[in-house]
C-alpha cells in the first residue's frame, strides 16, 4: 500500500481528524498530507510542519524536556492553533520524521493520540519501519 493511502486509512481511523501530514523535522519539509477538506495550502502545511520542529526538536523541546526532567526531547506534543487541537507524534525509529494531526477544537486528543501511536508504525516508509522494529527488539 502506498504512503498516501496508508495516511488516508489512519486520517479516516482517528476520530476528529481533518488533515494528517508526516513531515522531516530537520529538513522541515512535508512528505506526505492528507486531509478530509480541500487541500490545504502549502503555506498552511509548512507552518504545521514548522510547529512540529519547534515543539519536538526545536528550543521549545530542549525547555520543555529541561523542565520535565527528560534526557531526550519529547515524543509527543499537544497545541492549540486557529481553533483546532494539533497533535504531534515523533515517528518511532526516525527521530527527524513526525506526524501531525489537525482535530476539530471539539475532539477528544486522548483517543485520537491512542489511534496515532497504533498506526505510525504502518505509515512509515517500508524501509524505515524495518528499523524501527529491529530497534525494538536490540538488534
Amino acid at each position: 500500500m502506498a504512503l498516501f493511502q496508508r495516511m488516508q486509512s489512519l486520517r479516516k481511523s482517528t476520530a476528529g481528524c481533518r488533515s494528517l501530514a508526516y513531515v522531516d523535522l530537520s529538513a522541515r519539509l512535508v512528505l506526505c498530507s492528507d486531509s478530509d477538506l480541500p487541500a490545504p495550502p502549502q503555506e498552511a502545511l509548512d507552518a504545521l510542519c514548522l510547529r512540529a520542529a519547534r515543539l519536538l526538536a526545536g528550543p521549545i523541546a530542549a525547555a520543555a524536556g529541561e523542565a520535565l526532567a527528560l534526557d531526550d526531547p519529547p515524543d509527543e506534543a499537544i497545541a492549540l492553533h486557529n481553533g483546532r487541537i494539533e497533535l504531534f507524534l515523533r515517528a518511532p525509529g526516525a527521530p527527524d520524521e513526525a506526524l501531525c494531526c489537525v482535530l476539530d477544537a471539539a475532539a477528544d486528543p486522548e483517543p485520537a493520540l491512542a489511534v496515532l501511536r497504533a498506526g505510525i508504525g504502518a505509515i512509515l516508509p517500508d524501509d524505515t519501519a524495518e528499523a524501527a522494529v529491529a530497534t525494538e527488539r536490540g538488534q
